[in-house]
């Protein structure tokens, strides 16, 4: 709130508070912050497995603009599972072959329900 005082040339004079509210801009990108990352996984793994990558999501904005959720992209053996509130972790989500395919590229992508929505991505690198 701002306290105004108008005062006229004969001296009379008025006070009164004005409240301004700042309105929040989608103005920062969500973050995806690695916090735990083991490069290693065993074939082995059953499905369900936490692939030790933990990452949180983080937005400075406020509101629907601050508001995040994250996905995979492409097609992988891989899940994203909620740990916390704006913290996940990567699990398998099938069963794993190396000799098929002995190293992923898993990216995270975070996006925000701003209005246009911003995003952010990160790749981990998965070894069998």
């Amino acid at each position: 709130e701002i306290d105004v005082q108008a005062t006229d040339g004969g001296g009379l004079s008025v006070h009164c508070k004005v409240e301004v509210q700042v309105e929040d801009m989608n103005d920062n990108a969500p973050e995806v912050i690695i916090s735990s990352l083991t490069s290693t996984l065993s074939e082995a793994a059953p499905p369900h497995t936490t692939v030790m990558a933990l990452f949180n999501v983080r937005d400075r904005d406020t509101g629907d603009n601050g508001r995040t959720s994250c996905e995979l992209l492409g097609q992988q053996p891989f899940s994203i599972t909620t740990v916390a509130a704006d913290a996940y972790a990567l699990v398998t989500s099938e069963p794993l072959d190396r000799e098929q395919v002995p190293e992923y590229n898993v990216t995270v992508q975070a996006h925000d329900e701003g209005s246009p929505a911003l995003s952010a991505s990160k790749t981990l690198v998965v070894r069998l």
